[in-house]
């Protein structure tokens, strides 16, 4: 197990008892850390990312959900993301550059918040994008990016 993956396992060993989810929902991100490619490219999110998320209604215009808004017409989305803390679990940021298990955008796409301190006044929302979860192919590719240090190119 790599040390991303371990750390996870070991976060949720310890918030376990506290979660209303099941143990296998506390595995969650350390099994697809574990599945994903060896890296990821910011040109295949921001593909990914066009195609589920900035939609209209979502995260495509002002004010976005949970304030996100992903201008994927440039390369700027990734500042939207990256360092910026998330809204729903203001303890987290929405991406932490080579931290998964710290990043809310890696919670939100598994739809596991197992360990998640969420805002008690937003709760933690629901898996994303809302009606249909991604392909697992699409949530290995946004992990390994995440784990390559969120890069914007």
């Amino acid at each position: 197990m790599n040390r991303v993956a371990n750390g996870v396992f070991v976060a949720c060993a310890i918030t376990a008892p506290a979660c209303k989810h099941s143990s296998s929902d506390c595995d969650a991100i350390a099994e697809l850390v574990m599945r994903a490619p060896p890296q990821a490219s910011a040109a295949a999110v921001k593909v990914i990312l066009a195609q589920r998320c900035a939609l209209g209604g979502c995260h495509l215009h002002a004010p976005g959900a949970a304030g996100l808004v992903l201008d994927v017409s440039s390369d700027s989305w990734t500042s939207a993301l990256v360092g910026v803390p998330a809204l729903e679990s203001p303890s987290m940021d929405r991406v932490a550059a080579g931290d998964p298990d710290r990043s809310w955008l890696v919670y939100k796409i598994i739809g596991s918040f197992c360990g998640a301190a969420c805002d008690p006044t937003l709760g933690c929302g629901a898996e994303m994008p809302f009606g249909t979860a991604l392909a697992a192919a699409d949530q290995e590719t946004i992990v390994a990016w995440v784990v390559a240090g969120a890069p914007s190119r």
